[in-house]
This record gives structure tokens, C-alpha cells and sequence, in this order.
């Protein structure tokens, strides 16, 4: 008797030994990120650049309008834009999201109270920010905390006139930046300038505008061999990436349309114009546009679409190019490359 009752007791230890084994293999299969989108192929190439079985993972949420993503490769991190809340937050794998700064592109001095948009990393890894509410490019100089941020502006006008609202920006492996200014930043404030632009500052201060006939130059990017300078155009009607040849430090010339987004926009449920964009180190340019994240080649080949459904305002590319992660709207998605 005495035998059977351990063998049942020893039975029973041992199916709920086995249950349990169960539900930890299971919550460890659970997923950690939600799952959101889907990629959308229309040339066989795209799997030399992205699988279309790749999962897109929703990693942060609930922002007003995330923008402006760069990577801090010496941090491991992430840092974004939300341009209206006046915020950078910073989000990395161990970390998960923080705010980075506050303010971040609007201190009071414009009536503009909006944040930074852009970012970038110059040679010496400052922080550059597109600061749209003060209607400057500023260095950030020193973070105490995270709502004392010091900085440091350096491009604050043209010929004496106020920029519209610096948007985006890139640096050439010289120093040399190029940005965009375009006006939509500007809500009810009446432009100084009286045009949108494309310009160039070097390393020694000067500023040299390169085109003014853009209709809304948003997005900018530099190939690799920084021979092409890429310009989204948010144009309502015709939404576009302009091409230019670098023939020299803040020299262009031969522009032409290099991809046209009017079609997908037309598909597109999220109806978002040519935005922000990145390119990865084969020249495939990643177009935060109409539908999504575009991918298109150097030979103006639209390869598929990252399917977002969602305004999406940009993207970035970690270090390795492992990841890329995507500012849509109030998320936070990232794409596992490799």
C-alpha cells in the first residue's frame, strides 16, 4: 500500500515537474516584441537585401511623432525625435526606452514650439541636432541630466535670415554638412527667406545654398562613394527622390529625378509622402514614404516595401547594419537584417 501511494505521489511530482518544464518552453518561445507589418516583394532582388519573411518587431510606443533616428554605436543605443512633444528619447536592448533630453529643438527663443527633428553624428561623435523650434542646427554640447541639455548652435542663418526649419541633415567623411530647410515646419510663422532649400556648411562655417527649387526638401543622403547626394521631395502631388552629382565639396550638378513615389502613394492606405531616408552599404536607399519603408536600389528599381500602413517619418541603420530601426508615427519598430 504503502508502495503504491509514493508511486502515484512520485507520478504526480513528476507530470507537474513535466507541466512546468512545459510552460517555461513556451513562455521562453513567447515572442518579446509584439509583431507589426509585413515586407511586400515586387523584384526577385530584395532578398539579396531583406528576407520577406523577416519579422518587424514594435520595441517602444505611445510617442506623438517619432523622427529623426540616429545611432550611438559607442552607447549601443538608439536616439529619436518626437518632434512635437520637444523630446529625444533613447531606447537600446538592455535599457529598453528612456527620455534623452527635454527640450530638444525649441527653448523659447521663436514661436515655434516644436523640437528637433534630425539627427546626426559628426566626426568627433556630437550629437547635431535639426532644432525646428529655434530654427537652427546646434551641437549638443553637454547632458547633465536629462532636462538639462546645453547647446551649441552653429548654423543659425542664411545672408542674415532665419532658416524656415531645419529638418534633416548628413555629414560627407570630411566634415562637410549638407541639410535641408524646408517651410512646412513653420505653421503660421511667415518664411524670412522666402523659399525651400538645400545647403552645404564646411568644417570652416560657410554656408552655400545648393538648390532652392525643391518644392519640400525633406529627407537627405549621401551615396557611398559620395559621388550622388540624394533629396526627398515631400511634394503632395508628386512625392520624389532628387539626384545630384557631388563634383566637389558643396558642388552639384546634373539633377534629376532619380525615383518617383507617386504610384505607391496612390496605392498607400497611409497616404505619407517621400520622407526621411538611409542608405545601407550595398546603396540600396531605405524610404520612409507611402505604404512604409521603400527599398529601392541604385538603379532606381523599387525592390519591395517594408508595409507599415502607418505614417512612417524615417529610418536608421545600426552600425553593423543588423538592424534597422524604423521611426513610424507613435512607434518604434525595429527589423532584423542579418
Amino acid at each position: 500500500m504503502y508502495t503504491f501511494k509514493k508511486n502515484i505521489v512520485g507520478a504526480r511530482v513528476g507530470l507537474l515537474l513535466s507541466l512546468s518544464l512545459l510552460l517555461f518552453l513556451n513562455c521562453e518561445k513567447k515572442e518579446k516584441y509584439p509583431v507589426y507589418g509585413f515586407v511586400e516583394q515586387f523584384s526577385p532582388q530584395l532578398e539579396g537585401v531583406i528576407s520577406k519573411n523577416v519579422k518587424i518587431e514594435l520595441v517602444a510606443q505611445g510617442f506623438n511623432w517619432s523622427e529623426g533616428p540616429v545611432w550611438m554605436p559607442k552607447e549601443n543605443k538608439l536616439v529619436f525625435s518626437d518632434v512635437p512633444e520637444n523630446k529625444i528619447y533613447q531606447w537600446s536592448e538592455k535599457e529598453g526606452l528612456n527620455l534623452y533630453m527635454h527640450p530638444s529643438g525649441y527653448t523659447g527663443k521663436e514661436n515655434l514650439p516644436k523640437g528637433s527633428n534630425g539627427l546626426a553624428l559628426d566626426l568627433e561623435g556630437n550629437l547635431v541636432i535639426c532644432q525646428e523650434g529655434d530654427r537652427v542646427i546646434s551641437k549638443l554640447v553637454s547632458l547633465k541630466d536629462s532636462l538639462s541639455p546645453n547647446f551649441l548652435p552653429f548654423i543659425t542663418n542664411y545672408k542674415g535670415m532665419k532658416f524656415n526649419s531645419p529638418n534633416d541633415l548628413v555629414y560627407d567623411s570630411k566634415g562637410n554638412l549638407y541639410f535641408t530647410d524646408p517651410s512646412f515646419g513653420l505653421g503660421e510663422t511667415p518664411s524670412q527667406i522666402g523659399f525651400n532649400g538645400v545647403y552645404f556648411h564646411d568644417k570652416s562655417g560657410n554656408i552655400k545654398l545648393l538648390d532652392s527649387t525643391v518644392n519640400k526638401p525633406n529627407g537627405i543622403a549621401i551615396s557611398k562613394d559620395e559621388k550622388i547626394l540624394y533629396v526627398t521631395d515631400s511634394n503632395a502631388e508628386r512625392p520624389s527622390i532628387w539626384a545630384y552629382d557631388l563634383v566637389g565639396a558643396g558642388k552639384v550638378k546634373n539633377k534629376r529625378r532619380f525615383f518617383e513615389a507617386t504610384e505607391a502613394l496612390h496605392r498607400s492606405i497611409d497616404k505619407q509622402k517621400a520622407d526621411g531616408m538611409k542608405l545601407d552599404s550595398k546603396g540600396n536607399i531605405f524610404l520612409a514614404g507611402p505604404g512604409g519603408v521603400l527599398i529601392i536600389n541604385s538603379k532606381s528599381v523599387h525592390l519591395g516595401t517594408i508595409r507599415l500602413d502607418k505614417p512612417t517619418g524615417n529610418c536608421e541603420f545600426s552600425d553593423d547594419e543588423e538592424y534597422l530601426f524604423i521611426t513610424c508615427d507613435d512607434y518604434l519598430l525595429r527589423v532584423h537584417l542579418k
